[in-house]
């Protein structure tokens, strides 16, 4: 009898756990959403300079309000001037990827390292004089925008911030 009675606390201790999680409280699931052949094309080059080719990797919805896509960058090439209204992540996984931005400030990021740009900071990133570069981007949304294009980074411009980047 002792055991009968140890084992219904036991399964009746397993069952409020799981029905009194917090996920099961909240009525959350886990959503598994396979996305393939999102697209990749060229980048365009009114907004880059250089061979660039744009692989996306999954778009904003309902469960996260950023998209992601791989971004890769051949020698010399660089996105134009550009700012994210809510900030973006760059994660690099090939190569080296340099960032400026319209203050001077320049960067360098190797294989494995993240790149954080705030909300509202003019830049521009790409790949190096001699080596490509590749990275993921991460970039959140503010209401319906996740980024505002300007006008394309000038050859002094990369140069210098190539030079100068730390």
């Amino acid at each position: 009898m002792k055991k009968v009675l140890l084992a219904s606390v036991l399964c009746g201790g397993l069952f409020m756990n799981f029905a009194f999680s917090d996920s099961a409280l909240k009525g959350e699931q886990m959503q598994q959403k396979v996305e393939r052949n999102l697209g990749e094309f060229k980048g365009d080059s009114k907004i880059f300079s250089g061979e660039v080719k744009v692989i996306e990797l999954f778009k904003k919805e309902s469960l996260r309000n950023f998209s992601g896509g791989l971004v890769q960058f051949s020698p010399k090439a660089r996105s134009a001037w550009h700012l994210h209204p809510a900030g973006q992540t760059l994660i690099v996984t090939k190569g080296t990827i340099y960032t400026g931005t319209k203050d001077g400030i320049s960067n360098v990021a190797k294989e494995g390292e993240v790149i954080s740009c705030p909300p509202n900071v003019e830049h521009w990133h790409g790949a190096g004089l001699e080596s490509s570069g590749e990275h993921i981007t991460l970039t959140q949304y503010k209401e319906d925008s996740n980024v505002i294009w300007g006008e394309k980074v000038s050859d002094t411009e990369y140069l210098e911030a190539i030079k100068n980047a730390r």
